[in-house]
């Protein structure tokens, strides 16, 4: 019976630890990332700041992002980062979920992030942290 019980508890503490890879990434995406290139779409699409003429800020903070466009405030969402199946790679990936359900494939390199909007046909967007 001691046994099971010890089990029991050292079970439960190792499910009860947070999951420092959900903060690394979470504090890693933090900040002011200046948009660089989009691309995809059914039509292949590829536009930059100079193709444009815009500025495109986003601002990631715990639990918000905003969107500017040329100095102005576009949007401001909610989101949270959790492991999801993708539905364009059809495997896990950890994605950044915003409140309305679209989900980002995320990677970032250094002070670079690539946000991959997971939908068919959809865009790959670059960044680099200011």
């Amino acid at each position: 019976m001691k046994k099971i019980l010890v089990a029991l508890i050292i079970g439960s503490t190792l499910f009860s630890c947070s999951n420092d890879d959900d903060s690394q990434h979470n504090s890693a995406l933090i900040g002011t990332w200046v948009w660089t290139s989009s691309s995809g779409g059914i039509a292949g699409i590829e536009e930059t700041p100079q193709s444009t003429g815009d500025t495109r800020i986003i601002e990631i903070s715990a639990n918000s992002i905003k969107r500017y466009r040329n100095g102005t405030l576009e949007s401001q969402i909610n989101y949270l980062i959790n492991t999801s199946i993708s539905i364009i790679y059809n495997d896990l990936y950890e994605m950044i979920i915003q409140e309305n359900e679209f989900k980002f494939i995320f990677e970032i390199t250094g002070s670079n992030l690539v946000l991959i909007e997971d939908c068919i046909d959809c865009f790959t967007h670059e960044y680099v942290k200011q």
